[in-house]
């Protein structure tokens, strides 16, 4: 490796052309993002990304992960491109439809560059690179041009599972602690309801889902459990895996959760799936599985729990809605919805948004209720 960083060739004026168009919808970095053919042996910085013909060698490898930079390494594939993403936010492996004969052109470049300064973390900037129609200057819509998911893949991308039973817009949808507070709003008219209970012990979880269930049972309020599958699954079954009888309509987890559920068990159960999403590469991810909706977010700032990546925004939200409502129809806005944001939400055309504190804090709940209700188109 030589002494001096060799920079990647980029078409300066694509990028700047594209940060111009897309900055005030996406927000800008005052970090000064270079791409490098060859990291140099000064120290690289957290702002470098390493653009690699093949696999990298270990040691660049530890020197960048040290320095918080980020490698991609991409390698050719019969027609596709296989591209590695390693930086401070893991490892991610995708493989895309090869455009042209270079894996890493001056146009590619230019994108992944400006994506990144938009505030794109790196396995999502690689997306958009990829996706990316040579020669347009529009925002990539299209999904059959993004890459597939090959590492941390939940199935083979050339072996797509049957889809879960979809679900139709479910309107607004409440997150909420206690079966106490499911009970509460059933009779409100809420359409879909989440028990978000948190415990490490087994059967006061499996008293809350039960009780969370007889709350739901007999109305037309969906219930969604958080996470407790195997439960929410055992319980269903008790019921011959009628949702009507049961009082269960689906579950909902998060990127982790999904790594250690049982999907073919969860399929078997006939249950609705929900899964949050975060970004373009965990969108993709779970499209391969076919989930009955996909939650959005978090949009705003939100204090209910820690989350994994900053406030998307809804110029954000809008471009994941447009890409994924032709693939998973019912869309769920997540984060930090109020009434006051609710309407802008709305108007994106997703169908649905969770609330939490809306709810669980407003001083006349059944108001802050109706209010919200008719926020809705009717029926």
């Amino acid at each position: 490796m030589s002494r001096a960083a060799v920079k990647a060739p980029v078409d300066a004026a694509l990028r700047d052309t594209l940060l111009a168009r897309y900055g005030a919808t996406f927000g800008t970095s005052d970090q000064p993002w270079r791409a490098l053919a060859q990291a140099g042996a000064e120290a690289p910085g957290s702002a470098d990304v390493v653009l690699c013909d093949g696999e990298a060698d270990a040691a660049t490898l530890a020197r960048l992960a040290a320095a918080g930079a980020t490698a991609i390494e991409s390698e050719r594939e019969g027609g596709r491109w296989i591209d590695t993403v390693r930086s401070p936010m893991g490892t991610w492996v995708f493989s895309a439809h090869a455009d042209g004969d270079s894996a890493h052109s001056p146009a590619f470049t230019a994108v992944l560059l400006a994506c990144l300064a938009l505030h794109f973390p790196a396995h999502d900037a690689l997306c958009l690179a990829r996706a990316w129609r040579p020669g347009s200057l529009d925002w990539p819509a299209d999904f059959a041009r993004f890459p597939q998911v090959r590492h941390a893949a939940l199935v083979a991308p050339e072996q797509p599972a049957a889809p879960f039973a979809p679900c139709p817009p479910l309107g607004l949808y409440a997150v909420v602690p206690s079966a106490a507070w499911i009970a509460r709003l059933v009779p409100l008219g809420v359409p879909t309801v989440q028990l978000r209970f948190k415990s490490d012990d087994a059967q006061a979880v499996r008293d809350e889902i039960a009780r969370a269930a007889d709350a739901a049972r007999g109305s037309r309020a969906r219930l969604f459990i958080n996470d407790h599958w195997r439960e929410a699954i055992a319980l269903h079954a008790g019921f011959g895996n009628d949702s009507t009888r049961s009082g269960i309509y689906g579950i909902h987890l998060g990127q982790e959760d999904l790594d250690e559920a049982d999907l073919g068990a969860l399929r078997a159960s006939g249950l609705r799936l929900g899964v949050s999403t975060h970004g373009y590469a965990e969108m993709l991810r779970v499209a391969t599985i076919g989930p009955s909706y996909l939650a959005l977010g978090a949009i705003f700032p939100t204090t209910t729990k820690v989350m994994p990546t900053a406030p998307q925004g809804m110029g954000r939200f809008q471009s994941y809605a447009k890409l994924m409502q032709p693939v998973i129809p019912s869309l769920v806005g997540i984060g930090g919805v109020d009434a006051a944001r609710l309407p802008e939400v709305l108007a994106v055309g997703v169908g649905s948004a969770a609330v939490v504190r809306a709810i669980t804090e407003a001083a006349d709940m059944p108001a802050a209720v109706a209010n919200l209700l008719g926020m809705f188109p009717a029926g």
